[in-house]
């Protein structure tokens, strides 16, 4: 239903519902809308509908009707907004059509959009520095004061009309919405936000009549800055005439009169955006009591919108780990699911991501010949990067022994291969080729960790191919790479690890180190009891409760009696 709003006072009571007849506004107690202020004619002025259109007519008043500032000489039509003054007073007239929005996310608004809306810097000088509180000069006129009560009924009102909203896009116009209604007198609303790099981005933008909405928004960030930094609402009743807004292009462009600019602060008292509403028509249409108000409003619609930015990036924290819930399964696949059959040999191995997924590699690869390939590498860094690097080696690793016989030959084209794809990344990588049958295993080291093998017959360790290894893989192409031979009898153990091992590191800052896993191979035992040994010293020595460092991967050779 149309009504006209009286200026100034926040809540419900400034409303008065038109009738379907005849509207009378006036001093005498007869009237529909009561104005009690002595330059106010008895019955000043109509209000009359005519089928769905409204019309404002002068009743011979002494000091005449004002509509959108100028004086009207019979029957004038109303449109959403007008504002309607008679002697000092000012109301709004609202018809029966709800108010337009204009709405969009951050990424539309970024630098402007389909949506019309720009943040401009204005050019603010010394002379020019906004201040915090502009008085009035002239005459008072008439406003009510935005009472305690009044504050309490506004700010219960916002409560009220956010309490079920929770995503950021139904609580941001539900705020505008509450705006709308506790300041009659506002044309345009808009919240702007800051984003995780500083930027101030309009998130959300509301205006009072439906034609207003295909206009472009220009906002000035010059303002929005200096009330989030003050954290302070500014408040200017007469901008279009305020020397402090002289070089102020937004509010020229839009011809504002008069404007709250109030900040939104989290609990530690940062602002991370603000809330504007001004008003493009009449004079003084914000007063003092309003920048009150509007703080009021600001610090309850902040504490909602901070709800609902951590329910966002909880939802959002919560797709992410299902994505990497999913990308950790689609990892394991790549990763043997059990050990390989070798004559004369037992394989184990140990995984362990420091995040959901990880960079470091292990696999079992049979080879034409009937031998197996007992790869072990590192990807530089971790998560998912690493992983997706690791998912191409996995590939290109069995591609490049499967083409080539000759085992240095074939981690020479896998290091061009993965060299070739300029990710500025590399992997240290170890592989062991056994069997099918036999003693003799042939190392390739392309800047791994030497294997630490245990000799059953003397109880002696050794760590052969440290000499002849190679640069990592993925430096760079054309590099050179060397098989060296080891013989394992039945017994002796070979231990192949990554960094995450020997690296892992303890509540003093202290590294696990290659000795520890020398002296934990030198013990001695089957794949599974050197293994299992490593593993429990290096989660006792991380301690309870600590989280791992980096990926860890280990995988045990132990040659038996065929």
């Amino acid at each position: 239903m149309a009504f006209m709003a009286k200026l100034g006072l926040a809540g419900e009571t400034q409303r008065y519902e038109l009738k379907p007849g005849e509207t009378v506004i006036g001093r005498h107690p007869d009237c529909d809308v009561i104005v009690d202020v002595g330059a106010v004619s008895r019955v000043h002025a109509k209000i009359m509908r005519r089928g769905n259109d409204y019309f404002l007519e002068d009743q011979g008043s002494r000091n005449g009707t004002f509509l959108n500032g100028q004086l009207i000489n019979g029957s004038q039509s109303l449109s959403e907004g007008d504002k309607v003054r008679i002697c000092e007073v000012e109301l709004v007239f609202h018809g029966d059509a709800a108010p337009a929005f204009v709405t969009g996310t951050a990424s539309d608004y970024a630098g402007g959009s389909t949506f019309g809306v720009t943040m401009i810097d204005d050019e603010v000088g010394e002379d020019s520095a906004i201040s915090k509180v502009e008085f009035r000069s002239g005459a008072e006129g008439f406003r009510i004061a935005a009472t305690a009560e009044a504050k309490l009924a506004a700010l219960m009102k916002i409560n009220a009309n956010l309490s079920e909203a929770l995503a950021l896009d139904e609580v941001l116009p539900k705020v505008l919405t509450t705006l709308f209604e506790i300041f009659p007198q506002a044309d345009r609303g808009f919240v702007v936000l800051k984003d995780a790099e500083g930027n101030l981005i309009p998130r959300w933008v509301k205006m009072r009549r439906a034609d207003d909405e295909t206009k472009s928004v220009r906002i000035s960030r010059t303002i929005i800055r200096e009330a989030m930094s003050s954290r302070t609402a500014l408040l200017s009743l007469d901008a279009s005439n305020d020397q402090r807004f002289d070089s102020s292009q937004s509010i020229a462009d839009f011809s504002i009169k008069s404007m709250v600019c109030a900040p939104l602060t989290d609990g530690q008292g940062e602002s991370f955006g603000a809330l504007q509403i001004d008003s493009t028509e009449g004079r003084g249409q914000f007063r003092e009591d309003d920048v009150d108000l509007l703080s009021g409003v600001a610090g309850q619609a902040a504490i909602v919108i901070r709800n609902s930015q951590m329910h966002e990036r909880t939802l959002k924290q919560q797709e992410v780990e299902q994505d990497l819930r999913l990308a950790t399964d689609v990892q394991q696949a790549f990763l043997p699911q059990s050990a390989p059959n070798i004559p004369g040999y037992r394989v184990c191995s140990y995984y362990q991501a420091a995040q959901f997924i990880g960079g470091d590699y292990f696999d079992y690869i049979p080879l034409p010949d009937g031998r197996w390939a007992i790869v072990a590498a590192d990807v530089v860094g971790h998560g998912v990067a690493a992983a997706m690097f690791m998912a191409k080696l996995s590939a290109e690793t069995r591609f490049c022994l499967a083409a080539e016989p000759d085992l240095a030959a074939a981690i020479e084209r896998l290091n061009d291969n993965m060299s070739q794809l300029g990710l500025e990344r590399f992997v240290t990588f170890l592989m062991m080729v056994l069997g099918p049958s036999g003693d003799d295993v042939r190392i390739v080291n392309a800047g791994h960790m030497a294997p630490l093998v245990f000799h059953a017959a003397d109880g002696s360790t050794s760590e052969p191919g440290e000499e002849e290894s190679g640069l990592p893989i993925g430096i760079d192409e054309g590099m050179s790479y060397e098989a060296t031979s080891l013989t394992m009898k039945p017994g002796d153990v070979a231990v192949m690890y990554t960094d995450g091992i020997n690296e892992a590191m303890n509540a003093a800052d202290e590294l696990y180190s290659i000795d520890r896993i020398r002296a934990c191979v030198a013990q001695g035992g089957g794949a599974d009891v050197i293994l299992n040994r490593i593993v429990s010293e290096v989660r006792a020595f991380i301690g309870k409760g600590r989280q791992q460092d980096d990926d860890m991967c280990m995988v045990v050779i132990e040659r038996i009696a065929e």
